[in-house]
């Protein structure tokens, strides 16, 4: 069993400095990180990395409540678990090649998302959700991208705890000679800069799957380009200024 980690800085919690503390959406982080945001804004409220619900604080995150039931799960973790979880890392990243090289399923069907645990986003209870042991279901076409070979699905992913996640999936045609690890640290490095957006939808990550490069996040209703279109090619001021931050 692995340890539960923080969805931001993919360290794992403890009882100390990494000690998961609960926003008021129900989403839980470590205390380093939350300090670390707390301290860049201006107005005591915190944006939840997740789903970007805001939580009033006080005068520290130490007035948060902290999530005891990961705390429990940590302390009755077997002391083994630390040690193995260098080794079950490397099991798990060659799992993910052998699903890349070997394909299989249908591409409307479910399909084992190749990602490895650094491709993470937390769960409704608050534990990280590993995309690599969740199955994704294609469910229908949202529409098409400005270039040939791109779409974007609807879609879910379903966990071997029952949980349910829906989500949005854009597929790109992989060009031959594509370095997948170049294109995932690059989405990586997108996620991070898009977890402090109010305004951007969350990123779980990517794989490559049938000949399309996936990249899977959460459904949104709207895009700055849809939001163009319907204003004669520009933005409201009021738009501007709301999404200028982010962009």
């Amino acid at each position: 069993m692995k340890l539960p980690v923080c969805s931001v800085c993919q360290f794992t919690y403890n009882e100390e400095e990494r000690v998961p503390l609960m926003l008021q959406c129900g989403h839980c982080f470590c205390k380093e990180c939350l300090a670390q945001m707390f301290a860049r804004c201006t107005d005591h409220t915190l944006l939840c990395p997740r789903c970007r619900q805001p939580t009033k604080v006080g005068n520290s995150v130490e007035t948060l409540h902290k999530n005891f039931g990961m705390l429990s799960l940590i302390r009755r973790a077997p002391s083994e678990c630390r040690a193995d979880e260098d080794s079950d890392e490397e099991e798990d990243e060659q799992d993910d090649v052998d699903e890349w090289l070997g394909g299989g399923g249908g591409i409307y069907g479910s399909s084992r998302l190749a990602a490895s645990p650094r491709w993470s986003s937390a769960s409704c209870s608050g534990i990280p959700v590993d995309l690599g042991s969740h199955i994704m279901r294609l469910v229908k076409p949202l529409g098409t991208g400005p270039r040939a070979g791109q779409d974007v699905w609807s879609g879910t992913l379903s966990g071997p705890g029952g949980c349910r996640h829906k989500v949005a999936v854009k597929r790109i045609d992989a060009a031959a000679g594509m370095e997948l690890e170049w294109v995932q640290a690059k989405i990586e490095n997108l996620r991070r800069a898009a977890m402090w957006c109010h305004n951007v939808c969350a990123v779980y990550g990517a794989c490559k799957k049938d000949g399309k490069l996936c990249i899977v996040m959460d459904r949104y209703q709207n895009s700055v380009q849809s939001m163009m279109q319907q204003n004669e090619g520009r933005l409201t001021l009021e738009q501007i200024l709301r999404y200028d931050c982010c962009l």
